[in-house]
């Protein structure tokens, strides 16, 4: 019911045995507006018409009217999705291995992708994990909205961020927000890509990170979605839980990063802070943020420390 049909059906709620000519009274609707959104309510067994040369409208109670059209859409979905489930049995079967090719699909066009990605989230039934970076092409908001129904749904959700979505204009406050609706958070110096996968079965990947919404790649069950679910166990496994205040739980990781390796080693070359930042490629927020982390992953309390325990930790890996 459109907005337009709504108020002309309210109005012979209010007024029953109106005529044409009352309607367009009450509704501010032209003549020929209502008679035609009287003919659409007629249509949809919504109001019935008296045979008087001048008709009388009068609405069909509610719980009548709308108890029927619930049935009918109600028996329209069991048939779509009878119809899916018949759809679905005839890829496999079909003997041939033209499925394999369909195990990567390319979707292009912002419309059409955005679409993709409404009906991606809204089919995930058990869990779903994403791989978090910059840069952002749309706000935090919209990506919440796709989150609100999952967390209805009961649906599980992991989440490994980049690092530098800290420094990001409000990239903290949505990791924050996320905890809050009970999805659980990761940080990670280092994630490849943007990516999600949901329940196992499919994936979606953006080919550009700069311009998002504009192309992707839909996967389905392949050798290249199992890769992508083993990659982010592993990375899930390195990356380092995000507290209440976005503070990594440091003792919970269970193996040191490849890039703070790198960062011990530079710094063991005796290089300044500048030149280290530089050669890593990142901010000089960035590389203080790094020498916390790696302090508190050394229980050191100054870089000293840090340095010497690990070098204990590398003698100790080789034995000497």
């Amino acid at each position: 019911m459109t907005a337009d049909e709504l108020k002309v059906y309210e109005t012979l709620l209010e007024r029953p045995g109106s005529s044409s000519a009352d309607v367009v009274a009450a509704s501010n609707f032209s003549a020929v507006h209502s008679r035609q959104l009287l003919g659409e309510l007629e249509a949809k067994g919504l109001v019935t018409r008296s045979p008087e040369r001048i008709a009388r409208y009068q609405p069909v109670a509610p719980e009548l009217a709308f108890g029927a059209l619930v049935a009918l859409r109600q028996s329209g979905l069991q048939a779509a999705l009878g119809l899916a489930e018949r759809l679905a049995k005839i890829r496999p079967s079909s003997g041939s291995d033209k499925g394999d090719e369909l195990s990567v699909e390319l979707i292009t066009g912002r419309e059409t992708l955005m679409r993709v990605i409404g009906q991606f989230y809204e089919s995930a039934k058990h869990e779903i994990l994403e791989f978090d970076r910059p840069p952002y092409v749309n706000p935090f908001e919209s990506h919440n909205a796709m989150h609100v129904s999952m967390r209805d749904r009961n649906v599980i959700c992991r989440t490994i961020c980049d690092t530098t979505k800290l420094d990001w204009p409000g990239g903290p406050q949505h990791i924050q927000e996320c905890l809050a609706a009970g999805e659980e958070q990761r940080l990670y110096d280092g994630v490849p890509i943007k990516a999600a996968i949901i329940d196992r079965r499919m994936g979606l990947v953006p080919l550009h990170l700069k311009s998002a919404n504009d192309s992707g790649l839909l996967l389905r069950p392949s050798l290249l979605l199992d890769t992508l679910c083993a990659h982010f166990e592993m990375l899930w496994q390195l990356a380092a839980p995000v507290g209440s205040d976005n503070s990594l739980d440091i003792h919970a990781r269970n193996a040191e990063s490849a890039e703070l390796e790198q960062l011990i080693a530079l710094l063991a070359n005796g290089l300044k802070d500048q030149v280290i930042a530089s050669r890593l490629k990142i901010s000089e927020r960035t590389f203080e943020r790094r020498i916390s982390l790696l302090q508190k992953r050394l229980k050191a309390n100054t870089r000293f420390q840090a340095g010497w325990n690990a070098a204990m930790r590398a003698t100790r890996r080789s034995g000497n």
